[in-house]
């Protein structure tokens, strides 16, 4: 009931969907504002290149070993090994062959998943739709910059595009672009998205060839059906699963006033004069909390938790920075 936009707000609480006057429609929502975050491309610098006892272990270097720079160990000679990587010193002090072995590094395909469902229309500062495209900008243009290989899905209550992961911009730009295309449709569809939307998409992901690949999921989580992370397990199962979630201040507590919500279908008075009222809309949004990180916990997936009040470069700077250590 209290899960999605504002429809009508007294005491001086405005909706972000209903924009006064000539005053653009998501104004950070635009193909120019996404690409000022490609300042911030060398700020997360080495952090997403994590070591190997790290909380995003082994989404970067790949698992197999091969001819790469970074040495991974020394062990015996054994039959097939290439003999110009014997380690020649371990061998005369062990009196027994030994080789050297390196990591192999790849393009670590990446896949940016962007909510643009109409429960990301509420904000107060800005839109949770705005906050997820510049969450996706910020990791976009970082990723591509240490060489990995861009790509994702977009959708919104109705339309959805999926992208390939390409090399350098390829296949970045046109995400950016599409995220911004149907974040101002949202305008105009004014519904909200079906139950287990999100896990239908996701599994249009999975069925995507290939393995060891970097999954963000970036989005409010109102679209996934919690009751069913079935899909969310798959994923984990064969990449890294990161889950940034985006929320407003105002989904958690409502000024002490009185004003109409609405899930999109159903209105409702809520009374902020009430201490029960205000207690039961705080104990609606703990419950998805909870069952979000239940969800999450049993498919090993890693939290980011992003405000729309909070600078989305900074905040991730400084989860990666935690991971690193």
């Amino acid at each position: 009931m209290f899960r999605n936009a504002w429809h009508q707000i007294r005491n001086s609480l405005q909706h972000v969907s209903a924009p006064a006057g000539d005053a653009p429609f998501l104004p950070e929502l635009t193909l120019n504002a996404l690409n000022q975050f490609r300042q911030y491309q060398g700020l997360l610098g080495l952090n997403l290149r994590t070591p190997s006892g790290s909380l995003l272990a082994g989404q970067h270097r790949s698992r197999h070993q091969g001819r790469g720079m970074e040495l991974s160990e020394i062990r015996n000679y054994q039959p097939g090994d290439d003999i110009r990587l014997m380690d020649w010193k371990v061998t005369a002090r062990t009196r027994r062959p030994h080789t050297k072995v390196f990591l192999e590094e790849r393009e670590r395909p990446v896949h940016l998943i962007v909510d643009l469902s109409q429960s990301m229309l509420f904000g107060s500062i800005r839109s949770k739709a705005e906050q997820a495209a510049n969450a996706a900008a910020t990791l976009g243009w970082a990723l591509t910059h240490q060489g990995d290989r861009c790509g994702g899905l977009v959708f919104n209550g109705h339309q959805s595009r999926l992208f390939r992961p390409k090399a350098r911009q390829k296949g970045l730009l046109p995400l950016l672009q599409h995220c911004c295309h149907l974040g101002q449709q949202l305008q105009l569809s004014g519904q909200a998205s079906e139950a287990g939307r999100m896990n239908q998409l996701l599994r249009q992901l999975s069925s995507q060839p290939g393995h060891g690949a970097l999954v963000i999921v970036i989005s409010d989580f109102w679209s996934l059906n919690l009751q069913d992370n079935s899909i969310l397990c798959q994923i984990s199962r064969n990449h890294t699963l990161v889950a940034l979630q985006v929320h407003d201040p105002l989904e958690h507590r409502l000024p002490p006033s009185s004003c109409f919500l609405t899930d999109g279908e159903q209105d409702y008075f809520y009374d902020g004069l009430k201490n029960s009222e205000q207690v039961r809309y705080r104990h609606s949004f703990e419950q998805h909390q909870e069952a979000l990180r239940q969800c999450l916990n049993k498919a090993r997936a890693h939290l980011i938790p992003l405000s729309t009040h909070e600078s989305a470069p900074d905040k991730l700077k400084q989860f990666f920075a935690k991971a690193s250590r």
